[in-house]
């Protein structure tokens, strides 16, 4: 229960306090359970969903549920994927880039990614028809999170100083990351049956060709990166449920 509370902690603006010090053991523990805080949100957004589509129109809605998301989220995702678009456009080399990431002053480049990314994840919502938009909000909670996982699993820290992303990484345990995947595909196959088997690998490819990507650029993951990567992969939950329906 306390790295549950931990994970909420850290992927959520839910007001949740932990008792005592929070160590890297707790924070590499609590990724077991980040699939999980994505279902929660998910649910959260799926309930604001329920509850304003009787008052509102189907796009409307659509537009306060991103609002409920960032809130939700607390905006620390997006923040990380404008940092990581600002350094990859500085055309700077590795130490240059992840200096930016570092420094976190939002740029022109990382700010317009960011309009695009919105456009694009209101323009999948939309294009949802209703009775298919909870579901997949849950999805595309899961998804993001579960990505984060993925990325401490597979690929090496990128900075040599210490850094949060590094703590959770740092101490993640195969037996944490197994309960995470495992909680993930459950919740996949629980929504889309048989069509999991197209949803998941899908996903999966869509990670490592990002990871892939900064592994080049930055030598590794960084928590901009992973948040980044979390922001990606809500679109591409999206893009994959319209595809599906």
């Amino acid at each position: 229960m306390r790295r549950l509370l931990v994970a909420l902690q850290f992927l959520t603006s839910i007001p949740v306090k932990v008792k005592g010090e929070i160590t890297d053991k707790d924070l590499a523990g609590s990724m077991a359970y980040f699939p999980l805080v994505g279902l929660l949100a998910g649910a959260l957004l799926a309930l604001s969903y329920k509850i304003l589509v009787p008052f509102l129109p189907h796009a409307a809605v659509c537009a306060f549920i991103m609002i409920i998301n960032v809130v939700i989220c607390g905006g620390l995702h997006i923040d990380g994927f404008i940092d990581t678009f600002d350094a990859i456009a500085s055309g700077g080399d590795r130490k240059r880039m992840l200096e930016i990431m570092k420094e976190g002053r939002p740029g022109a480049v990382g700010m317009a990614s960011v309009v695009l990314l919105f456009i694009a994840e209101y323009s999948l919502l939309v294009s949802l028809p209703g009775k298919a938009v909870a579901f997949s909000l849950i999805a595309m909670a899961v998804l993001s999170r579960t990505s984060f996982v993925i990325s401490s699993a597979l690929y090496p820290y990128a900075r040599e100083t210490e850094g949060l992303g590094k703590k959770f990484a740092g101490c993640l345990s195969k037996r944490d990351v197994v309960a995470a995947l495992l909680t993930a595909i459950v919740i996949f196959s629980l929504i889309y049956r048989l069509k999991a088997f197209v949803f998941i690998p899908a996903a999966f490819c869509v990670i490592l060709a990002f990871n892939s990507y900064f592994f080049r650029k930055f030598g590794g993951v960084t928590g901009d990166t992973m948040g980044a990567l979390g922001e990606i992969m809500e679109v591409t939950a999206l893009a994959l449920a319209v595809a599906l329906i």
